[in-house]
């Protein structure tokens, strides 16, 4: 049935745009993930440990403490121009723990190195969340509006190929019960189905005459 085939097909490409709209959903928001992953995991501890180093040997002057910081900076390494700084800081703590002005000063930019690299990062990383959050949601707009559009398509399809030709029969039948003997069904319809029942109906009423 031609008419039929349609609206199955009308309801068939509703359900395909809803699941990519789902999974235009799904990946935008896991996309999200390793950004904000990022931001709470490398960069936040990586701040930390040069925060605790500055601490370390500006106020605490207590070496073993730093020592661990820096450890934990090295194994911490994951953004460009990390592994120099670290490398600047190991090269001079020592000596700046000895009382070497110079070689503290050293240090300390390396750590002040660290912390704006991650810092630098943090913001890319949260500017690139934002940036994938709104194509996700203008993702998510654009699918919505194409299956309301579908979807009143399949509504004005279901009444111009069901609704209206099954009106159209209801209304010979009540014009007939009303005294209206010459009442018949419209030639033309969309639906060739629809067609031959209209015939079949207009032939039995001829009869009853």
């Amino acid at each position: 049935m031609k008419f039929s085939k349609s609206i199955y097909l009308s309801f068939l490409l509703l359900l395909v745009l809803t699941t990519f709209l789902a999974l235009a959903g799904i990946r935008g928001f896991s996309r999200l993930a390793p950004s904000i992953e990022q931001i709470n995991r490398h960069n936040t501890r990586s701040l930390f440990v040069a925060e605790k180093m500055l601490s370390s040997i500006a106020i605490e002057k207590n070496k073993k403490t730093f020592e661990n910081a820096l450890f934990l900076a090295k194994e911490n390494i994951t953004e460009i121009g990390e592994k120099e700084a670290v490398k600047q800081i190991e090269n001079n703590y020592k000596k700046a723990f000895e009382g070497d002005n110079l070689k503290e000063e050293k240090t300390v930019e390396g750590i002040i190195e660290l912390s704006k690299i991650n810092r630098i990062a943090m913001k890319n990383a949260a500017l690139e969340a934002k940036k994938l959050s709104s194509v996700g949601s203008w993702v998510i707009v654009f699918m919505t509006l194409a299956i309301w559009i579908t979807g009143i398509l399949i509504i004005r399809n279901v009444r111009k190929n069901i609704i209206n030709p099954m009106l159209e029969i209801k209304d010979v039948f009540e014009c007939y019960k009303k005294g209206n003997k010459l009442r018949r069904c419209s030639k033309i319809t969309s639906s060739k189905e629809f067609q031959n029942v209209y015939e079949e109906i207009n032939n039995l009423l001829d009869r009853q005459n």
